[in-house]
């Protein structure tokens, strides 16, 4: 089997549009293989918006201190392997084939016991990635998780760490339509005497987190109250700020990823690496944890690349997501004319998020993501329409960036579902698109 047939049959055999809420196919799914996520030790990651880049800084700070550091992030932007990295790198088709056969035998075994038992996209993929950090032999994991985090594949784990980043409005449709329902959901990874790390500072979602906590004898560590962060400057790619907790003190930190939310990601990551190092007899080193900072990137996350036009990529997927951009571009971009193709998948909140994007925009061009959850684009374009005139709709994603390229558009930004950044990302930056989306459709 090729590697891109093994996609095939995920694609299409392992459904990733299908969501059954429970942990009993990943249980039963990691015990025949041996429960290789048991091998590792690991930091656990949940959030509304940043865990991505929460993951990533993690995972730098494991690399730079001189672990052999596993991460696995979803959704991919452009290739699968993005989903399961060693050391920030993508693995050998080898490694990937032969943990994706082992889990195909695995699996084979549970779909005989009827439909309910058969595992999905995400955790055949999440087993997947266990076994591979396993056989690589890595000593550190950073885990995204996928979505919520009660129910979510990834909470097989037992981390050294668990990490909740934000809680806001996002898959309410699963995970509920208040911020104590969310918060409940993402309090789902707290595990028994593990200390949990949290960078909201809302009172509703902390109110359940802390209940959770206690209940579980875990000890948490909170945003203004065990650790802090001050002096923010942003400059474009070039951003500095200062943290403060009980375990170090450090100034003029550099972090390349852009945005003021991007302080507080890399604050919460920080402090949760330094509890993984206590917890693991790590010795800490400042000059390692500002080369991590600095070295840390994060594909689709107010990712500027080129010059003329200077394309910046931002997936803002849900408000929390579309608030953070309408503030990045205030401070990074205040005098520049922009334009932009949007693209937002049908089970998101499309008027808030266009509410406070769209008047940012001196032009629009809206589009269709790459994916299955975008069937209604004329919904998207006739409220974009009514928020801003200057509003076009291109169904393909790629003539819509041309018709903005032609215009003269020396800053566009690409923005809304991660499906339609992966999709133009890979078009811009390579010149052309991957055979991997031919089989995604």
């Amino acid at each position: 089997m090729t590697y891109l047939k093994m996609l095939e049959y995920l694609y299409k055999e392992r459904p990733s549009g299908k969501i059954t809420l429970g942990l009993d196919r990943i249980q039963k799914l990691c015990e025949r293989l041996g429960n290789p996520q048991n091998v590792f030790k690991s930091a656990h990651i949940a959030g509304t918006n940043g865990k991505g880049s929460v993951t990533r800084f993690l995972s730098w700070l494991f690399i730079e201190h001189g672990l052999k550091t596993a991460a696995y992030y979803s959704p991919h932007l452009t290739s699968f392997k993005e989903r399961i990295l060693v050391d920030e790198k993508f693995i050998t088709d080898e490694t990937m084939l032969n943990a994706f056969h082992e889990v195909q035998q695995a699996a084979i075994e549970l779909d005989k016991e009827g439909e309910q038992s058969k595992p999905s996209f995400f955790e055949f993929t999440t087993a997947m990635a266990f076994c591979v950090y396993r056989d690589m032999k890595t000593q550190a994991a950073s885990i995204e998780v996928g979505l919520g985090g009660r129910f979510d594949a990834t909470n097989v784990l037992t981390p050294e760490v668990s990490v909740i980043v934000t809680v806001g409005f996002d898959h309410m449709h699963i995970l509920g339509n208040t911020l104590e329902k969310i918060a409940f959901e993402k309090a789902g990874i707290i595990k028994e005497n593990i200390p949990v790390v949290c960078g909201e500072t809302n009172e509703i979602p902390l109110n359940v987190i802390n209940q959770v906590a206690h209940l579980k004898n875990s000890s948490v560590y909170l945003l203004g109250k065990d650790f802090y962060y001050d002096n923010e400057k942003l400059f474009l790619s070039n951003n500095t700020f200062d943290f403060h907790s009980d375990i170090i003190e450090l100034k003029d930190l550099k972090i390349s990823l852009n945005g003021a939310h991007q302080f507080l990601n890399a604050s919460v990551a920080l402090q949760a690496f330094l509890i993984f190092a206590q917890r693991n007899n790590i010795k800490i080193d400042e000059l390692r944890i500002r080369s991590a900072l600095s070295k840390t990137t994060m594909p689709g996350r107010f990712e500027v690349v080129g010059e003329k036009p200077k394309v910046i990529f931002d997936g803002a997927h849900n408000l929390s997501a579309a608030l953070v951009l309408r503030k990045s571009i205030k401070d990074y971009l205040e005098d520049e004319k922009i334009a932009a193709v949007i693209g937002i998948v049908d089970d998101k909140d499309k008027k808030s998020i266009l509410t406070q994007i769209a008047p940012m925009f001196d032009r629009i061009v809206v589009t269709r993501p790459f994916s299955h959850r975008a069937q209604n684009t004329q919904e998207t374009f006739q409220i974009t329409k009514e928020i801003n005139a200057n509003t076009i709709l291109e169904p393909d994603p790629i003539k819509a960036y041309e018709i903005l390229k032609s215009d003269g558009y020396e800053t566009i930004i690409v923005t809304g579902s991660l499906y339609l950044v992966g999709y133009l990302r890979d078009y811009i930056m390579d010149g052309k698109l991957d055979p991997e989306w031919i089989i995604a459709r």
